[in-house]
């Protein structure tokens, strides 16, 4: 099993001591993978409850900077050479997926085929409404962009008239990915409909879980059902399961455990989610989980 780390968009620390000299110190410490969150923007009293949080409510306030996730990954591409890219998750129903498409190839072209592009359904209706698409059909619009994205990926587009895109005959999409078929799409979420979707159209499985929320058997039975689902659909290929953990308030002892309860549920990769305030700790961190997996 591998292990990636997410780096701060949203923090000080991605401009003191700046997001370029963390990235470049994570690879160093062994990172195979460096991710990104997204958010295009922000609302102050939301309607809707927060999913990775115990009471609902949102753990950063919405005016807290927030750096542009494909971006963010560009200015990274530049600076390292061997770790994965990754948006965890990118919320896929809020863009469109041709500027999306042609973002993407970009950014796995200049950084040699490393770009991996986790995709969610959304949670904020607002910030959603705000960019001008609907919240409530949501999900079939996100599985339409992939499905678009994956055209766009062949260079020659084929006309398609979705139920929320049209796209006309004859469209080139120039260059193509470096990776065939474009970068792996791994659908985020716990639910049982964002598990459903990820083994019904994804590349792989982003999940999310926190230190106290580990348990294996859980674990494991997600891992399961959604191998069955792809079993049924007839899917074959490749499919990778990330395991995106959430690291505040924990110790590196903590993180190395629950790291260990990921690899025995049979998880391909981990990303380490640890507060920036103090940089060494999370290369302690990062250190002591890859030892443990190694």
């Amino acid at each position: 099993m591998e292990i990636g780390v997410s780096l701060p968009t949203t923090s000080s620390a991605a401009w003191d001591p700046g997001l370029a000299a963390l990235a470049r110190r994570a690879e160093d410490e062994g990172a195979a993978s460096l991710w990104v969150n997204d958010h295009l923007a922000m609302v102050g009293e939301s309607r809707k409850r927060y999913p990775y949080s115990a009471d609902g409510r949102m753990t950063w306030a919405a005016g807290d900077p927030q750096l542009e996730a494909l971006t963010c990954l560009a200015h990274v591409a530049a600076v390292t050479t061997t770790a994965r890219l990754g948006t965890a998750v990118l919320v896929l129903p809020q863009r469109h997926p041709v500027a999306t498409a042609k973002t993407a190839a970009t950014l796995d072209v200049l950084s040699a085929g490393r770009l991996v592009l986790g995709v969610g359904a959304g949670w904020l209706a607002e910030e959603m409404q705000a960019l001008g698409y609907s919240f409530e059909d949501r999900g079939s619009r996100m599985e339409e962009c992939m499905r678009i994205m994956r055209y766009a990926w062949q260079g020659h587009v084929r006309a398609m008239e979705g139920d929320h895109f049209t796209i006309p005959a004859d469209l080139w999409m120039h260059p193509m990915p470096v990776q065939p078929g474009g970068p792996p799409l791994l659908v985020g979420g716990v639910s049982a409909p964002a598990r459903r979707r990820a083994a019904r159209t994804g590349d792989g499985w982003l999940a999310v879980a926190d230190l106290e929320q580990m348990e294996t058997d859980t674990l494991a039975a997600h891992l399961k059902e959604i191998g069955e689902v792809r079993r049924d659909a007839g899917r074959t290929g490749r499919f990778t399961s990330v395991l995106k953990l959430n690291c505040a308030g924990g110790s590196a002892d903590d993180t190395t455990r629950a790291v260990a309860i990921a690899q025995e549920a049979g998880f391909d990769e981990v990303v380490l989610d640890v507060p920036w305030q103090t940089p060494g700790h999370v290369f302690t961190t990062l250190r002591r989980a890859a030892a443990a997996v190694a």
